[in-house]
Protein backbone atom coordinates (compact mmCIF):
# COMPACT_ATOMS: atom_id res chain seq x y z
CA UNK A 1 0.00 0.00 0.00
CA UNK A 2 1.45 3.42 -0.91
CA UNK A 3 2.27 5.86 1.84
CA UNK A 4 0.27 9.10 2.13
CA UNK A 5 1.77 12.20 0.50
CA UNK A 6 0.87 14.37 3.51
CA UNK A 7 1.83 13.65 7.09
CA UNK A 8 -0.65 12.78 9.79
CA UNK A 9 0.85 15.29 12.24
CA UNK A 10 -1.12 14.13 15.24
CA UNK A 11 -0.60 10.45 14.45
CA UNK A 12 3.16 10.73 13.99
CA UNK A 13 3.61 12.81 17.14
CA UNK A 14 1.49 10.43 19.19
CA UNK A 15 3.56 7.43 18.06
CA UNK A 16 6.87 9.20 18.78
CA UNK A 17 5.76 10.44 22.21
CA UNK A 18 4.20 7.08 23.18
CA UNK A 19 7.52 5.36 22.40
CA UNK A 20 9.36 7.76 24.70
CA UNK A 21 11.47 9.23 21.91
CA UNK A 22 13.20 12.48 22.77
CA UNK A 23 12.94 14.93 19.87
CA UNK A 24 12.36 18.54 18.96
CA UNK A 25 9.68 19.37 16.41
CA UNK A 26 10.92 21.91 13.85
CA UNK A 27 9.84 23.27 10.48
CA UNK A 28 6.31 23.76 9.25
CA UNK A 29 4.74 21.35 11.73
CA UNK A 30 6.22 23.34 14.62
CA UNK A 31 4.78 26.50 13.08
CA UNK A 32 1.35 24.85 12.78
CA UNK A 33 1.40 23.90 16.46
CA UNK A 34 2.25 27.50 17.31
CA UNK A 35 -0.84 28.58 15.35
CA UNK A 36 0.73 29.77 12.10
CA UNK A 37 -1.78 29.82 9.24
CA UNK A 38 0.24 27.49 7.01
CA UNK A 39 0.07 23.92 5.80
CA UNK A 40 2.88 21.43 5.60
CA UNK A 41 3.31 18.07 3.90
CA UNK A 42 5.85 16.52 6.29
CA UNK A 43 6.94 16.38 9.90
CA UNK A 44 10.50 17.51 10.68
CA UNK A 45 12.11 16.35 13.91
CA UNK A 46 15.53 16.67 15.48
CA UNK A 47 15.88 13.51 17.59
CA UNK A 48 18.29 13.24 20.49
CA UNK A 49 21.19 11.14 19.24
CA UNK A 50 21.84 8.95 22.26
CA UNK A 51 22.11 5.23 21.50
CA UNK A 52 18.98 4.47 23.55
CA UNK A 53 16.91 7.14 21.82
CA UNK A 54 18.05 6.10 18.34
CA UNK A 55 17.22 2.47 19.18
CA UNK A 56 13.66 3.52 20.12
CA UNK A 57 13.33 5.62 16.98
CA UNK A 58 14.58 2.76 14.82
CA UNK A 59 11.98 0.43 16.33
CA UNK A 60 9.18 2.94 15.71
CA UNK A 61 10.29 3.46 12.11
CA UNK A 62 10.22 -0.30 11.55
CA UNK A 63 6.65 -0.43 12.81
CA UNK A 64 5.60 2.37 10.45
CA UNK A 65 6.75 0.56 7.28
CA UNK A 66 9.34 3.29 6.81
CA UNK A 67 11.42 3.68 3.66
CA UNK A 68 13.91 6.31 2.53
CA UNK A 69 12.36 8.91 0.21
CA UNK A 70 14.44 8.95 -2.94
CA UNK A 71 13.94 9.45 -6.65
CA UNK A 72 14.45 5.87 -7.81
CA UNK A 73 11.93 4.58 -5.23
CA UNK A 74 14.00 1.51 -4.28
CA UNK A 75 12.09 1.25 -0.97
CA UNK A 76 15.27 1.20 1.11
CA UNK A 77 14.56 0.55 4.79
CA UNK A 78 16.44 2.85 7.17
CA UNK A 79 18.63 1.05 9.69
CA UNK A 80 19.79 2.12 13.12
CA UNK A 81 23.13 3.04 11.53
CA UNK A 82 21.40 5.45 9.13
CA UNK A 83 20.12 7.39 12.14
CA UNK A 84 23.58 7.79 13.63
CA UNK A 85 24.76 10.36 11.08
CA UNK A 86 24.96 14.11 10.74
CA UNK A 87 22.56 15.68 8.30
CA UNK A 88 19.09 14.73 7.17
CA UNK A 89 17.23 11.48 6.59
CA UNK A 90 14.10 11.98 4.48
CA UNK A 91 11.62 9.19 5.17
CA UNK A 92 8.22 7.98 4.06
CA UNK A 93 6.07 6.22 6.67
CA UNK A 94 2.60 4.72 6.80
CA UNK A 95 1.60 8.00 8.51
CA UNK A 96 3.22 10.19 5.85
CA UNK A 97 6.56 11.94 5.33
CA UNK A 98 8.88 12.22 8.32
CA UNK A 99 12.22 14.00 8.09
CA UNK A 100 14.79 13.13 10.74
CA UNK A 101 17.16 16.06 10.87
CA UNK A 102 20.09 14.86 12.93
CA UNK A 103 21.60 18.32 12.52
CA UNK A 104 20.10 21.48 11.09
CA UNK A 105 21.66 23.37 8.20
CA UNK A 106 23.78 25.35 10.66
CA UNK A 107 25.14 22.21 12.33
CA UNK A 108 23.06 22.37 15.53
CA UNK A 109 21.57 19.15 16.80
CA UNK A 110 19.26 18.21 19.65
CA UNK A 111 21.65 19.16 22.47
CA UNK A 112 22.35 22.62 21.05
CA UNK A 113 18.67 23.28 20.39
CA UNK A 114 17.57 22.35 23.92
CA UNK A 115 19.57 25.33 25.17
CA UNK A 116 17.07 27.66 23.47
CA UNK A 117 14.32 28.32 26.07
CA UNK A 118 11.71 29.36 23.49
CA UNK A 119 11.75 25.86 22.06
CA UNK A 120 10.81 24.16 25.31
CA UNK A 121 7.04 23.97 25.68
CA UNK A 122 4.51 21.24 26.45
CA UNK A 123 2.39 19.92 23.60
CA UNK A 124 -1.20 18.83 24.13
CA UNK A 125 -1.52 16.12 21.47
CA UNK A 126 -5.27 16.01 21.93
CA UNK A 127 -5.49 19.48 20.37
CA UNK A 128 -3.41 18.76 17.27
Amino acid sequence: MPHPASADLSGLLQVLVAAGIEFILVGGAAAVIHGAPITTQDVDIVPRSTPENLDKLSQVLGGLDTVVREVSNRRLRPTREHLNVRGQLLLSTSLGPLDCLMTLHDGRGYEALTCVPALQFPVNLARI
